[in-house]
């Protein structure tokens, strides 16, 4: 059988409607509570309710809602409830400026390169077909989402026309691709493509920016050491989760900086990747921490195009071009502009009950950046692991 029809996997992609409903109340932002942590992260005065060897989340309690946490020696923290579908959370002032140009200075000198979805793609030997509907034909929505699951490119229609005519997938022009009609281009023909494409078009890509990696066990830092006690201080979860896996992200977008609605965490069976890196493995990360380093003259918020929706449909959601933020970032539900050193914390996943540990993926997080409209943008990402095996997980 030859590469052009061995190459082509046809299958069904299959999703489930997962929903809960919530009410989002307004409240007095003047509304406070204590937590009172010493400045290693661990409780004092037992103010803290959270347990040493358990996943916690912070208390939501409603939008508005504010609490207060005091650190030996640091400047007091806020933390403001955002919303509660997914929930988020705020702490303006988080970095002082000083603090947010000292970890841009950091990351330039160690320096910068594009971000990891803007590579090449490599595998030619197949491409997996996302025939939704199971007809045996491919139309413009179910085209989009095989490129996007299979280069990490995002097109429009018109993108889609001139492939099909420089490519001869279309033929009869109907805007709808059999796969006979498919076969008329091998994946190598079809991956050279595209890769083509990235270097013409670059923010046609799901991520258009550069980044460094910081890495504190390789630097002597204050800020570093700083943060690091802020974040166990806020967060109230096991210490050593702060401390391994403790890469911190850079990220900087210029011009068209954007990145497409994604989510931080993976939910498939596979072995979760800090703990197995050398297998086929997906990423867990129970929750996000994020920093604005700069503010943005025009654009560049953060979006989360399913907030506060009633249900989930991952179908819908992919059919209807919302994770397009490049250019649907208006139609997202929340969007947080970025203002300098305000950091925002969501949860990846929920809590298992019995467990006490990592549960579902919330399907509320969807989330990435708008484009950068005007002027710069600069954000530091810190994400927490952790892993259905909670004893791996707390082993020093």
């Amino acid at each position: 059988m030859s590469e052009r029809i061995v190459g082509w996997i046809l299958f069904l992609l299959f999703s489930t409607s997962v929903g809960y409903e919530e009410e989002n109340k307004y409240t007095d932002p003047n509304h406070v509570s204590d937590l009172c942590l010493a400045d290693d992260g661990t409780d004092k005065n037992q103010c803290s309710k959270s347990g040493r060897n358990e996943l916690t989340r912070l208390d939501g309690v409603e939008v508005g809602h504010t609490r207060l946490i005091t650190l030996d020696g640091d400047k007091p923290l806020h933390i403001s409830t955002l919303n509660m579908k997914p929930l988020i959370f705020e702490i303006k002032d988080f970095f002082t400026e000083a603090e947010c140009e000292h970890m841009i200075n950091l990351a330039k000198k160690i320096g910068l390169e594009s971000s990891i979805t803007q590579q090449e793609s490599k595998g030619v030997n197949g491409i997996k077909i996302m025939d939704s509907n199971g007809d045996q034909k491919l139309d413009f929505t179910e085209m989009k989402i095989t490129i996007e699951d299979n280069f990490d490119i995002y097109l429009d229609d018109a993108d889609l026309r001139t492939i099909y005519a420089d490519l001869g997938i279309d033929p009869n022009k109907n805007d709808l691709v059999t796969k006979e009609e498919m076969s008329n281009v091998t994946p190598r023909e079809m991956t050279e493509y595209m890769n083509y494409l990235v270097k013409t078009s670059p923010t046609k890509k799901s991520r258009f920016s550069e980044q460094a990696w910081i890495f504190p066990d390789n630097h002597k830092d204050k800020l570093l050491d700083k943060f690091k006690r802020r974040l166990k201080a806020i967060l109230g979860i096991p210490p050593m989760l702060v401390d391994k896996h403790n890469a911190i992200q850079v990220v900087h977008y210029g011009q068209h900086g954007h990145y497409n609605a994604h989510q931080d965490s993976g939910s498939t069976n596979l072995p979760c990747c800090h703990l197995h890196k050398n297998t086929k493995c997906m990423i867990c990360r129970y929750l996000t921490f994020m920093v604005y380093l700069n503010d943005v003259e025009e654009g560049g918020e953060t979006a989360f195009p399913v907030a506060n929706n009633k249900t989930f449909n991952q179908r819908d959601f992919r059919h209807s071009g919302s994770t397009h933020l490049n250019s649907k970032c208006s139609e997202a539900n929340l969007r947080l502009k970025p203002e300098r050193g305000k950091a925002v914390l969501w949860y990846n996943h929920l809590i298992n009950e019995e467990t006490g540990w990592l549960g579902e993926l919330d399907d509320f997080t969807w989330h990435g950046g708008c484009p950068v409209t005007k002027g710069t943008k600069w954000i530091m990402n810190r994400w927490i692991n952790a892993s259905p095996d909670k004893e791996v997980d707390l082993q020093l």
